[in-house]
């Protein structure tokens, strides 16, 4: 698992990879050595001092004319069902 966490500072840390070694790592926060997570419960209440990086996906083509693609299905679905409405209450 990509975490470690430090009890006497009560911080966690995110780790760019994951080797089997990491607990001999130290806390930036207070230079203490981590520990080992092995489940993520373990993580509640302690505050970040290196978080996981936002990973930049880059959209094809492709997708944005899926999506382009079902909104304006989904706006024919709709002026359909409304005209239904109108035409079904109608004079």
């Amino acid at each position: 698992m990509p975490h470690s966490k430090c009890l006497h500072c009560r911080s966690r840390v995110w780790h760019d990879n994951v080797a089997s070694g990491r607990a001999a790592d130290l806390c930036p926060g207070c230079g203490d050595e981590l520990e080992a997570v092995t489940d993520l419960s373990e993580l509640v209440g302690l505050r970040a001092l290196r978080v996981r990086p936002h990973l930049t996906h880059r959209q094809t083509a492709d997708q944005f004319d899926r999506i382009s693609r079902q909104i304006r299905e989904t706006v024919a679905a709709q002026d359909a069902e409304r005209q239904r409405r109108i035409d079904f209450d109608g004079p």
